[in-house]
């Protein structure tokens, strides 16, 4: 999932180029068809969700009638291909909220303290740069973290759960009498650092949007800069933060790999979250298809109806909390109310202003700052809020002191606590990089760019993964070339012509879909193009999982960026009678082109680092495969590599591994680093 908040609101729709009296036969006809074609993409959306519901209802029910088990209590070894069938989804499920609700219990407030101090206390120019560092992470693939997650953190944790259990061992779920390392508590460490970028990121973006005059007031009236966020930054921003949170507790409930690479599988519920064991349903359904038989395939696609259902609805709570935040302008919460005397708050700050200025709040007061000008202008088209200011000011005829020592106090602690906020986040980052490059760059050559494994045993060294980047370039290609039109099309719909419970439906399943485990998405190709329509299992099957992944991210990205083109343009062109088509297709659309190429090419980089899906649909091996439609012989990629080789206990197989993991990484940061320098060079006012 990359990081975009849920839309709160639809956008209004885009007036016509006339009225259809003015209109010839030809204009009208071709708005006609225009209008029809945008608007058969967005049905096509709501009927691609409630085909996935639907297949995956179908294909699970067989296996819950034939199953002998309580569904929901059994804890025996998942069994559904025996005679009986016996399995259970209530301890996966369990195991699944454990580990998420550890990530985001870590995540939460160390994103908030990340987004806080890119937003509030690095300078303007520095902000951007740690605001990309940060996303660095969003763009690590999972299966990368994984690898670091089982060859380094695991051996660490288990020393640090020791630390944990000598200390809090008295509360029966901290218990280490038994393995520890590749616990439930591991998983949610290695998802606590998966889902952090996504929280930041869209509490950054939250917190930037606070009203500048709710800042400016606040430091009129002496506030330190962390009285100021806790008066205006966090309240104004405290519904947002919510609903990334739960945005980022969704994601953590389908990841797949890299659970599945820490735990110790087993399939009881799980009280004692430092010792080794657990599962989860997306990693069960990862590390159990291969074996998987009929009874076995319908069983696990019941457990994934159960992730789509509960992914479902924690993306629907995010939505609605979003929604919330639209309340009247006259209801908000004001900043100048908690300075006026006889209110609760005024209680908790000590008053840097004179007794006689009661009622300045009440007043036009004006504050004289020491920023230049320039400098305030360039915030203010930056929709920053001024990280420094005055440290005297005036308000009205009123002069305010220097705060008191013990706020100056609590201000510079709570600024150095952000900043170690983002060393923590940092950290991961740091360690992953290091160990890929230190790692993959022994096994790094020409020769590996260029040959594949085939006929490679474990022990040998040599070969390459060629046959895996041909996969990867293939796979991905054939989703971006399915996404982006029906992508595009969609969002055209949201903007120019939505409108109705079509539209609000459409934005709906939008969000959604950006939450969709990609374990599920493998799931439905399976259990409709595989399974329903028995086709093979190829690299164009997992080209259509990676669709269902990548649709989201450009209507996204599209429909915000088709939003930004200005009305003026529209209203020019149909002031010269050119119908709405011809104006979408010839000035709206390529207006918004560089923005729309940005986040396709963000796109493509994250469908590029999926590992669940291609192994549901698509299969390994070691030879090349130029062709995706051929047959059912499969096809590497580079995180298939990855997951099949990195268990070997052989060096070379070892060596091959981190330097597959080093080319994925570098793929896709250079597709991260690109779309990053389009953005820049197509924005608006750039000189």
């Amino acid at each position: 999932m990359s990081g975009i908040a849920p839309t709160a609101t639809r956008p209004a729709p885009r007036g016509g180029g006339g009225s259809a009296q003015s209109l010839t036969s030809g204009p009208r006809r071709g708005d006609l068809v225009f209008s029809g074609v945008v608007r058969a993409a967005a049905i096509f959306l709501l009927l691609l969700m409630a085909t996935i519901a639907g297949f995956l209802v179908f294909r699970a029910t067989t296996a819950l009638n034939a199953n002998h088990a309580n569904v929901a209590t059994y804890t025996g070894q998942w069994a559904p291909d025996d005679t009986p069938a016996k399995f259970g989804i209530g301890s996966l499920a369990w195991g699944t909220l454990v580990t998420s609700v550890i990530a985001i219990v870590i995540a939460a407030p160390v994103a908030i303290g990340v987004a806080l101090f890119i937003s509030q206390y690095a300078p303007r120019r520095l902000a951007q740069v740690l605001g990309y560092i940060i996303d660095l992470l969003a763009a690590v693939p999972s299966i990368i973290y994984g690898l670091w997650g089982i060859l380094f953190l695991v051996p660490h944790m288990q020393g640090a759960s020791q630390v944990v259990g000598d200390v809090l061992g008295w509360i029966p779920i901290f218990n280490t009498n038994g393995p520890l390392g590749r616990s439930v508590f591991t998983a949610g460490v290695i998802l606590s650092i998966m889902i952090l970028p996504i929280i930041a990121a869209i509490s950054r973006e939250i917190f930037l949007q606070t009203p500048r005059e709710q800042v400016e007031a606040a430091y009129a009236l002496g506030a330190t800069r962390w009285e100021m966020i806790k008066l205006a930054v966090l309240p104004y921003g405290r519904r947002g933060v919510g609903s990334a949170i739960v945005l980022g507790f969704g994601r953590a409930l389908g990841e797949t790999v890299a659970v599945a690479m820490v735990l110790s599988t087993t399939y009881n519920f799980v009280t004692k979250w430092l010792q080794s064991g657990g599962n989860t349903i997306a990693a069960n359904i990862a590390l159990q298809f291969g074996s998987a038989f009929k009874i076995g395939q319908g069983a696990l696609i019941a457990s994934g109806l159960v992730l789509f259902v509960v992914t479902f609805l924690v993306n629907l709570l995010a939505r609605r909390i979003t929604g919330r935040a639209d309340i009247p302008k006259d209801e908000r919460w004001s900043l100048l109310s908690v300075f006026r005397p006889g209110r609760r708050t005024a209680a908790h700050m000590e008053s840097s202003y004179d007794a006689n200025a009661a009622d300045v709040p009440d007043r036009e007061g004006t504050l004289q700052a020491r920023d230049q000008a320039p400098e305030v202008a360039a915030d203010d088209t930056a929709g920053r809020a001024r990280p420094h200011r005055a440290a005297h000011g005036a308000v009205g005829d009123t002069m305010l002191v220097s705060p008191s020592l013990p706020r100056r106090i609590r201000s510079t602690f709570a600024g150095g606590m952000t900043v170690g906020t983002f060393v923590l986040a940092l950290l991961p980052l740091i360690s992953i990089l290091w160990l890929v490059v230190n790692n993959g760059r022994h096994a790094m050559s020409p020769s590996f760019l260029t040959h594949s494994l085939r006929n490679i045993d474990d022990s040998q060294f040599g070969g390459g993964v060629y046959h895996a980047i041909i996969g990867t370039l293939e796979q991905s290609g054939l989703a971006t070339l399915i996404a982006v039109p029906i992508g595009i099309l969609v969002a055209v719909y949201l903007v120019e012509y939505g409108r109705g419970a079509l539209a609000t439906a459409v934005t709906f399943f939008v969000d959604v879909m950006m939450g969709l485990p990609s374990i599920v998405a493998g799931l439905f190709i399976l259990s409709m193009w595989i399974l329903g329509l028995g086709q093979h299992a190829n690299g164009f099957a997992g080209a259509l999982a990676l669709t269902i992944l990548m649709l989201p991210v450009v209507i996204r990205s599209s429909e915000e960026m088709l939003k930004l083109v200005p009305d003026s343009l529209r209203e020019a062109s149909y002031a010269l009678g050119v119908p709405k088509w011809k104006t979408i297709t010839k000035i709206v659309i390529p207006t918004a082109l560089p923005g729309i190429v940005t986040g396709v090419m963000l796109g493509v980089a994250r469908v590029m680092g999926e590992t669940a899906p291609i192994l549901l649909v698509v299969g390994y091996i070691q030879n090349i495969n130029v062709n995706p439609f051929s047959g059912d012989e499969g096809q590497a990629t580079l995180p298939t590599v990855i997951y099949n080789t990195y268990t070997s206990p052989e060096h070379a197989s070892n060596d091959r591994t981190w330097a597959a993991a080093f080319l994925l990484i570098v793929i896709i940061m250079v597709l991260n680093i690109i779309a990053r320098l389009i953005a820049w060079w197509k924005k608006p006012g750039r000189a």
